[in-house]
């Protein structure tokens, strides 16, 4: 999925856990204990327990991860190809341990490490038997069109509170003209006024003439040549929504992807980075003038703390930091591809083209005259009781009249707001390029050595490691020689 895509679909956040709770009619979950045998029957479960089981759903970063690192996994795998801390990795991985039940396994090895097998399509495994899970993926695979339908909806709503104008001058218009028509009849020639509204001819009796020219009408009667490409991802409704709100941040998910890139990186470095090699994935500060690279590495901390890393002071000074837990694999994932550096990109006012923009902006400055015009004709009317559509539309005015000024005071503030934003990101970028120049010159060549002083091999804990599994019934593995080993290393 694009990024594009992906930042049109953080445009709208929807409520899917009270979704889950309201759709959700549970099957069992029976998880296998030690000595037990898997029980395949379907119980019925009170429809009271489906709002539990919507909250006890794994998240789906966590299904992802799993899917990505391959059915068996430690809590590090999952941490690594998801991009996420290791204890968020730990309690996914038990909450979907416990909905998948039979369906899933659980492996503990001679140095107390946890392993989980699932199966080898543990989406549709989760789909099967949780109608939770079900209704969250119906619900995402309906999320675009939902949202797309929404979108234009703002647009209709454009053309709609034109329309709702427009109308409304009409009718006082022809209502003031009728009036006045009837009143001077006997003296048409010498008390008729003569206010046409513009060069389009109509007259609009008493209302007010709020300027001299072409009427505003004429924007209906000419036809703007504009040619949309049909296959453009973007209609002209959505691209009303898109100029007043945007299209959402490019660089949603940022987070997810500097932790995966750090983990990656760790991996591939025996389990142990400078803050310097940190630096181009991250958000960095400035890189230090001159040849000091002693700087404060506070921002390296929420990353570290995620990841379980801890830092050690090398003989020369320099800070380092060892990712002990990363280190540990079920020896079925890869180490992951690790990018040089992870940059941002600037997020755009609009993602519709010029030409929508243009059109937009055309009927909002119409809909914003307009209104002005109403209100003006409104208050020639004075203290006049209307009923009707008159009556409901000077009712409901100050509605009409807030949309229209917020049709462009929203966009104006997003406006600023994006300079800023942007500015930063390019402050961010050009921070991650500095620190990745200084990496290639040599700069902290005698840090990184240091640092590689405190690699360790990774630990890799393959099937016949265990002593205990799920799979397998409890008392052809028993081993007094294990599981003394094994209380022994859990009391410390």
């Amino acid at each position: 999925m694009s990024r594009i895509a992906m930042a049109r679909k953080q445009a709208l956040q929807p409520l899917t856990i009270v979704l889950f709770g309201l759709l959700c009619v549970l099957q069992p979950v029976t998880f296998v204990g030690p000595g037990r045998q898997p029980n395949q029957s379907h119980v019925p479960r009170r429809a009271s327990d489906s709002f539990g089981e919507a909250l006890q759903l794994p998240p789906e970063q966590v299904v992802q991860a799993v899917g990505q690192a391959g059915p068996r996994v430690t809590a590090s795998d999952v941490a690594a190809a998801g991009g996420m801390g290791l204890e968020e990795a730990r309690k996914g991985l038990v909450s979907l341990a416990a909905v998948l039940g039979a369906e899933s396994e659980l492996e503990v090895s001679k140095t107390g490490e946890l392993v989980y097998r699932f199966p080898s399509d543990v989406k549709a495994a989760l789909l099967k038997v949780s109608a939770a899970a079900a209704a969250r993926e119906a619900w995402s695979q309906a999320k675009p069109t939902v949202f797309t339908v929404l979108r234009a909806a703002f647009g209709v709503t454009l053309f709609a509170s034109i329309a709702i104008i427009f109308s409304a001058i009409i009718a006082i218009s022809v209502s003031s003209s009728s009036s006045s028509s009837d009143r001077d009849r006997d003296d048409r020639d010498d008390r008729r006024r003569n206010d046409s509204f513009g060069g389009g001819g109509f007259s609009f009796g008493y209302v007010p003439r709020l300027y001299y020219g072409s009427s505003p009408f004429d924007v209906f009667y000419y036809r703007p040549h504009y040619s949309y490409d049909f296959f453009h991802p973007m209609g002209f409704l959505e691209s009303v929504y898109s100029f007043v709100f945007g299209d959402g941040d490019p660089n949603s998910g940022r987070e997810q992807r500097q932790l995966a890139a750090v983990a990656a990186a760790a991996r591939r470095n025996g389990g142990v980075l400078t803050a310097e090699q940190m630096a181009p994935l991250l958000d960095p500060p400035e890189r230090p003038s001159g040849d000091s690279y002693n700087v404060n590495e506070s921002w390296v901390l929420p990353a570290i703390s995620q990841l379980n890393g801890r830092p050690e002071v090398a003989k020369n000074g320099q800070i380092v930091y060892v990712f002990d837990d990363l280190q540990t694999t079920a020896g079925e994932t890869g180490r992951g591809e690790v990018p040089d550096i992870l940059e941002e990109e600037e997020i755009p006012f609009s993602y519709a083209d010029r030409d929508q923009l243009t059109l937009v902006c055309l009927l909002g400055v119409a809909n914003l005259v307009g209104a002005a015009y109403l209100g003006a004709a409104f208050a020639d009317v004075g203290a006049e009781k209307l009923i009707g559509f008159l009556g409901a539309v000077k009712t409901f005015y100050p509605a009409l009249l807030s949309y229209a000024v917020g049709f462009f005071a929203a966009p104006a503030i997003r406006f600023f707001n994006l300079k800023r934003i942007n500015s930063e990101v390019r402050a961010r970028n050009q921070y991650r390029r500095q620190w990745w120049e200084m990496l290639r010159s040599g700069a902290v060549d005698g840090k990184l050595a240091e640092a590689r002083k405190y690699r360790q091999n990774v630990r890799e804990i393959s099937s016949g490691d265990a002593v205990y599994s799920t799979a397998q019934d409890v008392a052809p593995q028993r081993s007094d020689s294990d599981l003394e080993d094994f209380d022994r290393r859990l009391r410390g």
